[in-house]
């Protein structure tokens, strides 16, 4: 998952927090994202559509296969010394057709592995987004009344370095992300309320096509 600065209102200015008497929280968003259940609904619904795709491309593979085998059936008739001359053109033509169905076939496979992927690959994004959106929204009807000015994400890293933006954060700061995922699973499903996911929705891996 992209780690998010969620909130963060840190803006070059002449005060520092020291002396302007910021109340500040802190969250680790990527810990709320991981154990919010409508991660692990979406990542259930996604692995469906993975699978699904894969399911198609496998199938269309196997004609594929199969289609292979008739052409070489047809190929070998074509030079048959046994059928006749007339036979042996029959067969030819047919072979001709057939190898016409196969670029045609595999055209499609291509074709349908690049349709699934971006299908899942926009579900991924918009089921993130909408994810985001919910924490967020969380976050900000739960701060503003307990009057934090500010709210970070611990779990955020620079895009350049790598390294975590808060290299230090005191433990003075009230940290808000066990309260956020309790307030995010009010309504979750008895099986699955504050349990951790393994991973947040997950970028999507290329499906497979063998041709």
């Amino acid at each position: 998952m992209n780690k998010l600065l969620l909130l963060c209102l840190l803006v070059l200015a002449p005060i520092s927090m020291a002396s302007a008497d910021l109340k500040v929280a802190v969250i680790d968003l990527g810990k709320a994202f991981d154990s919010y259940y409508k991660t692990k609904d979406a990542e259930a619904r996604i692995k469906e559509k993975e699978e699904a795709a894969q399911k198609d491309l496998t199938d269309l593979t196997t004609e594929y296969e199969n289609m292979q085998e008739e052409a070489k059936h047809l190929y070998d008739a074509s030079h048959d010394p046994t059928l006749s001359p007339a036979a042996q053109r029959d067969k030819g033509t047919a072979l001709q057709q057939k190898q016409q169905d196969l670029i045609t076939l595999q055209n499609k496979i291509q074709e349908t592995k690049v349709e699934r992927e971006r299908e899942i690959q926009d579900e991924v994004m918009r089921r993130h987004k909408e994810i985001l959106d919910e924490i967020t929204k969380v976050v900000d009807d739960y701060s503003g009344p307990q009057g934090f000015d500010i709210v970070v994400d611990k779990s955020s890293a620079s895009a350049s370095s790598g390294l975590p933006v808060i290299l230090f954060n005191s433990s003075k700061l009230t940290d808000i992300t066990d309260e956020i995922i309790r307030q995010l699973n009010l309504n979750a499903p008895p099986a699955t309320a504050g349990a951790p996911s393994g991973a947040a929705v997950p970028s999507t891996a290329p499906v497979r096509a063998s041709p």
